[in-house]
């Protein structure tokens, strides 16, 4: 009986004890502005804005008051007020590319057999000139949309950097 009353006292003074240090916050160290002042050379970044609205593009500057950014070969600025997120991306990988491209190419495959199966079976007139070409556009065509568009896909990975008070 002892044993038990020891083990309870124990454990509540383990919680007692922690509380404290629980209301104890401290700012994290992605709130920090000077962070995205020393960053180094040409990185690129996602910029989310208080209104929610988020930008990709390359660092030009940053000073105390902003940040600029090149998107698409034009200058964007924020202000440092209007920012609410700030994150380092880092471009996708080969394999990451290579695993979503092979997901594209299955899809566009299956897609691709299946679109050219129903055209065959299809009853033509007196000419199947079209069905045949909309097969093959579909075999493909397709499987070539899919590998594009999941390389596309791939994406780096994202660090955040910056969160604003």
């Amino acid at each position: 009986m002892n044993r038990r009353f020891i083990a309870i006292g124990l454990c509540l003074a383990m919680v007692f004890s922690a509380l404290p240090a629980m209301g104890q916050t401290t700012a994290p160290a992605n709130q920090s502005w000077d962070v995205l002042r020393q960053l180094p050379g040409v990185q690129t970044l996602q910029v989310e804005r208080r209104d929610g609205k988020k930008s990709n593009g390359q660092i030009v500057s940053c000073s105390d008051t902003e940040l600029v950014i090149e998107r698409k070969g034009k200058l964007e600025t924020f202000n440092r007020n209007d920012v609410k997120k700030v994150w380092t991306v880092a471009p996708a990988n080969r394999t990451q590319k290579a695993i979503f491209g092979g997901i594209g190419l299955l899809g566009g495959v299956m897609a691709g057999a299946a679109i050219a199966v129903s055209l065959g079976f299809k009853q033509c007139g007196g000419s199947c000139v079209d069905e045949g070409a909309g097969a093959l556009a579909a075999v493909i065509g397709l499987p070539a949309a899919g590998v594009i568009g999941g390389r596309a896909l791939a994406r780096g990975k994202r660090t955040l950097i910056y969160s604003a008070p």
